[in-house]
């Protein structure tokens, strides 16, 4: 939604409040303007998002690679538009599975990340296949598959992914605090090849 579109669904919202006299106030209703503002910032950060997954979706963004192994992402790569950073992605691997970062930005500000982790579910497979029965077999090994989303607004929008169904919305904070910190991390070592 545009500037000028908010302005307008706001002029409209504060319009339509009236008192019983009839006439037009807002004090009527004192958190209907908290309440536009919420709004209004979860559109635009929704918006932004959509605008920077259209952007690297047509090849606008410019790719930058980080030369070193980055301490908490992995393999890194940067994504800007007009020189600002709207996007990290960035992988760690390991011998059989591996966890990703999805970061969107805006300035300094991290709009929306994306944490997956695809490991090997030794135990399962451990308690089926004892290795003291039968040879290990990794063709029959299964594997967790979780996504962590979560969303930075007013309120912080949370949710843990698995077999593509949400499992919890409850925020994990000691992940969310280590996820920021690996991005703010991440940026000033993209920030630091372009130095």
């Amino acid at each position: 939604m545009t500037k000028s579109l908010r302005i307008i669904f706001l002029i409209l919202i504060l319009s339509s409040c009236k008192t019983e006299t009839g006439k037009k106030s807002v004090e009527s209703k004192p958190d209907i303007k908290i309440e536009i503002e919420q709004e209004q910032k979860t559109e635009l950060t929704n918006f932004t998002i959509m605008e920077i997954d259209s952007l690297f979706d047509n090849g606008i963004l410019t790719k930058k690679f980080y030369p070193n192994m980055s301490v908490c992402g992995g393999g890194l790569y940067g994504f800007y538009y007009n020189d600002e950073l709207k996007l990290i992605d960035s992988k760690y691997g390991a011998e059989l599975g591996f966890s990703s970062k999805k970061i969107y930005w805006n300035g300094n500000k991290i709009l929306r990340i994306k944490y997956r982790e695809y490991f090997p579910e030794d135990g399962k497979y451990l308690k089926k296949y004892p290795l003291e029965k039968y040879e290990y077999d990794p063709s029959k090994m299964t594997y967790s598959d979780t996504i962590y989303e979560t969303t930075f607004m007013n309120k912080y929008e949370f949710n843990k992914i698995a077999d593509s169904k949400v499992v919890s919305t409850i925020i994990d904070s000691s992940l969310m605090k280590r996820l920021t910190d690996c991005g703010k991390r991440m940026k000033t070592e993209l920030e630091s090849v372009n130095e």
